[in-house]
């Protein structure tokens, strides 16, 4: 007798008899549910009076579920929304993932609305009409846009059936600095009093999922359900660099694409997509954040979901949730706030399940009190003991979760490949060493590139040692990269009548020629 075949049989019969299975087969064209996935749904129907068996008793009400990304966290509020009478409400924190939900919705067939700022009052009142007509499985929207008096009150009037928080975890984030509204969840659940409440985020420390519990909940612990949080497909590495935008040329020469690039200000994502294009000589490049119009965000958001092997530069506007299987790199020029956005964004890559990797780029000038996140330097410190770690880079990050991994299934540490210092560092050192007091910034950059103006003056440069071994680089990115190590101390400028801004190595012995 085959017994794996009959094991077979008997596993697709239980699946058939599955109501909640086969609805999952029948919208979405999912043969099975993993473990997780089921026990959320079960929860869930179960709060919300669809089980007429005992255990419907035992199902919570309320939940967190912490999944990473990739793992089908949607599923478990997609499909009760399906199966349920009546709405579910679910709040996401960025326009970019309100829109990528309901594309996802639209493509399932299930009906679903939006409610954000700026609508006109004619769309707004079609949303209302349809939702009271009974025509609506799921209603989008944000903290903002549900604080609202008039929202608040037609969605309560309504009946929310089960209220759905994505992203949770930036009611701890965002809550306290540039999101209040996020604080206003609590009361906002009271006042909508739905059957069951459910907050969603790939990644939380305990301080994330403390914050979720006292502002979400009211201090009542919920029922959670936790996977773990590890993405093996992802390889991390760490690249210290001189110029970060040099080093960010480097590494997308080189890299599997299309790539992601996050960076920490609006004005940065500009310049760094606007250099990217000059240097790279590639259209496939573009930028994303909050501050662009509306048609602008939804023309990156689908060119960016078609292209094969573009680069799209972004902040943290399109770190979440925004389901793009076939990213290969995510690089991040600066680093983020926290571990968990640093998860959060590295998590776009490779959710096809294939392999892609997670890079961060840091300088001398990343510390825990610079940057768009001063406000909180003990989270950010975080990321900053990860960068300068010589310990595995997937443990480091998954202990600050409270998390463990058995084994490392790629990052630079275990690989033996970590760089310790800037590759261009020793090539920069070494040129001076063998030219001391002969050169300044601009002419050390020049002789270093290669550039046409060090051949236009002879021999003296071209003859150097050296000339041109940085020659994929620009005499800026090479003048930035001098001056890091001159401040640095592995580099002095001489100040003397002699040597007036000649360049030297600094505690060696100079080298005679």
């Amino acid at each position: 007798m085959n017994t794996d075949r009959t094991e077979a049989a008997d596993a697709e019969a239980v699946l058939s008899v599955d109501p909640v299975v086969e609805k999952a087969r029948e919208i979405f064209g999912i043969k099975y549910l993993y473990p997780y996935q089921r026990l959320a749904v079960h929860n869930i129907l179960g709060a919300c009076g669809l089980w007429e068996d005992e255990e419907a008793d035992a199902a919570p009400g309320d939940q967190i579920i912490l999944l990473p990304t990739g793992a089908g966290k949607s599923l478990c509020f997609q499909l009760p929304a399906a199966i349920l009478p009546g709405i579910t409400l679910v709040i996401y924190p960025l326009l970019s993932l309100m829109s990528d939900q309901k594309r996802r919705l639209d493509g399932a067939n299930i009906a679903s609305r939006v409610l954000r700022g700026g609508q006109e009052k004619p769309e707004r009142e079609a949303v209302w009409a349809d939702l009271a007509a009974g025509k609506v499985k799921l209603l989008i929207t944000n903290p903002e846009t549900l604080g609202g008096r008039e929202v608040l009150r037609r969605c309560a009037d309504i009946g929310v059936r089960h209220l759905v928080i994505d992203e949770a975890h930036c009611i701890a984030e965002w809550g306290q600095t540039f999101r209040p509204s996020y604080l206003e969840l609590g009361k906002i659940r009271a006042e909508l009093k739905p059957s069951a409440t459910t907050a969603f985020t790939a990644t939380a420390s305990a301080p994330i999922l403390e914050g979720i519990i006292t502002h979400l909940f009211n201090g009542k612990k919920p029922h959670i359900i936790a996977g773990n949080p590890d993405r093996p497909n992802i390889s991390y590495q760490v690249i210290p660099v001189l110029s970060k935008d040099e080093a960010l040329m480097d590494v997308l020469r080189q890299a599997e694409k299309p790539a992601l690039v996050f960076c920490s200000s609006r004005k940065g994502t500009e310049m760094t997509a606007r250099y990217l294009r000059r240097r790279l000589g590639h259209r496939e490049v573009f930028f994303y954040h909050a501050g662009l119009e509306r048609e602008e965000k939804k023309a990156v958001e689908q060119w960016f979901f078609a292209s094969r092997d573009g680069v799209l530069c972004a902040t943290c506007a399109y770190g979440m949730g925004v389901d793009k299987a076939d990213i290969r790199a995510v690089i991040h020029r600066d680093i983020p706030g926290s571990v968990e956005a640093y998860l959060q964004e590295s998590g776009r890559g490779g959710r096809d399940g294939k392999p892609a990797a997670a890079i961060l780029l840091t300088g001398s000038r990343d510390t825990p009190g610079a940057g768009d996140h001063a406000q909180a330097p003990e989270r950010r410190a975080a990321m900053l003991a990860y960068a300068h770690s010589r310990s595995c880079r997937r443990s480091f990050l998954l202990s600050l979760l409270g998390a463990q991994t058995e084994s490392c299934e790629g990052c630079d540490v275990c690989d033996g490949c970590a760089q310790r210092s800037a590759r261009e560092e020793k090539i920069i050192l070494d040129f001076i060493r063998k030219n001391p007091r002969r050169f300044t910034t601009a002419e050390a950059a020049l002789i270093l590139c290669g550039a046409r103006g060090a051949r236009a003056r002879g021999s003296a440069y071209t003859g150097r040692r050296g000339f041109g071994s940085l020659s994929s680089w620009e005499e800026a990115g090479i003048g930035e990269a001098i001056e890091e190590l001159l401040r640095g101390g592995k580099l002095k400028r001489h100040t003397g009548f002699l040597f007036r801004g000649k360049l030297a190595p600094r505690g060696r012995t100079l080298e005679r020629e």
